[in-house]
């Protein structure tokens, strides 16, 4: 970008390519936290009488704009959430999202290109006294340009301070100019140093050269031979992240690539082979999950992978209480808090208690996302209905389109045909199946078969759907079918779990 904006200045009028600098390596998919603000506000402008206020509990204090970018890629244009200040003690929940890259990143709707925004950016951590701003070098702007930048940003945060809370560090702000150095001091306030940062770089690029390379087995191994020393369980986590993001994208043939070379790597590095015992020690506590299991099996099975400090351990209990989502539940919280009381070794009870605080945060973090999930969910139905060609907008928002959505949209008819309003009702079912319709093109095949026997109106149906469909038909399939009536009846959803085992009855005799 050639001009930058600030809180007291227009959008330039002109964005060349868009305002999008794209990012090395592998285009990534859209993600929930960088969809556009609904309503954008830039920070209010100092000295206009506003009071000074920390704002509201969930209340963004200084929320993003909305900014028109153009796709360097595609050309597509949207819309971009742009923050101009961060404030992490007035909401310590962008922490996260600011440490993981995803402030100011513009990420295309149509084909999933993206990368940074060239806009600048103030970020105050009270906590540790730091005042900073941001200012892309590619915006090639006099020292006198940028003070005027920092001056304004400084006013705006100012402005909402209650006097208390202003310190003599905020009148002289740390100026960045390199995105990198910046997250480096971020990070060091987190114990992370900038040796280990590089390190998670550098295993990044090995990774993007890797998709790079498509299916050539032999040049990616070449790669890796040059690079070993990159390759440990993070290395491993991060490549299960792209093969993951690949398949999200239809890249089918390159993820498969990468799936061959990563299990080459488990047998042949010793990085791979701890993972590998760690994937089989996992795959085995999930198999000893029931659909009948009481909530005291679950402890008990939990207790036999528990030890507090131990990072793999801890990482198979997150996952079964994952996938046992069903037993995780308040009656299991105070099993374990009953389990607490009786124990009389200090030692036992110590683990329990700590058993409990990870309980605790999984199921709290669980039920905020899902209700973070399902407020945007909702805010998404809104902009459907009021768009004039609702298709359209459902179409713009189609990596949006998930089982949440639907589930948002049948308690919406749910609610309209219980008061009688038949038109909304009729609207809303309308969108329903233009949703599914779109949902279903981007399943695999079998995710659509799936689909397809679950809605069938009846067993004759059913037959028919297998019957038209008998080359989808296999031993995996069928298996698949198990694992979900197994989900669905430890979520106490009884219907749907027998409709499932129908099915699989059916499917098994076809094979």
């Amino acid at each position: 970008m050639s001009e930058i904006w600030t809180p007291d200045t227009p959008m330039p009028s002109e964005q060349p390519g868009g305002g999008i600098e794209l990012p090395k390596g592998v285009t990534l998919p859209p993600r929930e936290e960088e969809k556009p603000a609904e309503q954008p506000a830039a920070p209010g402008r100092a000295g206009e009488g506003a009071p000074s206020r920390r704002g509201q509990p969930g209340e963004i204090l200084f929320p993003p704009a909305g900014v028109q970018v153009q796709c360097p890629n595609c050309g597509t244009p949207f819309t971009a959430a742009v923050f101009s200040i961060v404030d992490l003690g007035a909401n310590p929940e962008l922490r996260e999202p600011l440490l993981g890259g995803q402030i100011n990143m513009a990420i295309c709707p149509q084909c999933g290109a993206g990368g940074a925004l060239s806009a600048p950016l103030m970020i105050h951590d009270p906590e540790h006294e730091f005042l900073a701003v941001f200012v892309p070098s590619q915006a090639q702007l006099t020292d006198v340009q940028v003070q005027k930048v920092i001056g304004e940003m400084s006013q705006a945060l100012m402005s909402r301070l209650p006097s208390e809370k202003r310190r003599g560090y905020m009148l002289q702000p740390q100026q960045f100019f390199d995105w990198d150095s910046l997250m480096e001091k971020l990070w060091g306030f987190e114990g992370v140093t900038p040796e280990m940062l590089r390190r998670q770089r550098d295993q990044a690029d090995l990774v993007s050269s890797l998709v790079r390379l498509g299916t050539d087995q032999e040049a990616m191994q070449l790669v890796i031979d040059r690079r070993k020393h990159l390759v440990d369980r993070d290395f491993f986590g991060l490549l299960g992240q792209v093969i993951a993001a690949l398949r999200a994208q239809g890249g089918e043939e390159n993820a498969q690539a990468l799936m061959n070379l990563r299990q080459k790597l488990m047998e042949t590095t010793e990085a791979g082979q701890e993972v590998k015992a760690m994937e089989d020690r996992l795959r085995q506590a999930i198999e000893r999950l029931r659909p009948d299991m009481t909530r005291d099996a679950f402890l008990d099975l939990l207790l036999e992978y528990w030890k507090p400090g131990d990072e793999e351990a801890e990482g198979i209990v997150t996952a079964l209480l994952s996938v046992a989502r069903g037993l995780a539940d308040y009656q299991f919280l105070m099993t374990l808090s009953n389990r607490i009381d009786q124990a009389e070794d200090p030692e036992e009870r110590a683990d329990l208690m700590a058993l409990r605080e990870v309980a605790v945060a999984f199921t709290q973090a669980t039920a905020q996302s899902e209700q973070a999930r399902a407020e945007r969910a909702q805010q998404l139905l809104q902009e459907v209905l009021q768009a004039p060609d609702p298709a359209v907008v459902l179409r713009e928002h189609a990596d949006e389109i998930d089982q949440m959505f639907l589930a948002v949209l049948a308690g919406n008819i749910q609610q309209v045909e219980k008061n009688g309003a038949t038109y909304a009702a009729k609207r809303l079912r309308a969108i329903y199946e233009q949703a599914l319709s779109i949902l279903e093109e981007n399943l695999p095949p079998e995710m659509r078969l799936l689909n397809q026997l679950v809605a069938a109106p009846d067993e004759k149906s059913v037959r028919r759907i297998l019957q038209e469909n008998r080359s989808l038909l296999s031993k995996e399939f069928v298996e698949s079918l198990q694992d979900l009536e197994n989900r669905f009846r430890e979520e106490g959803q009884a219907d749907l779990a027998n409709r499932l085992k129908s099915v699989r009855s059916q499917a098994t005799l076809m094979l």
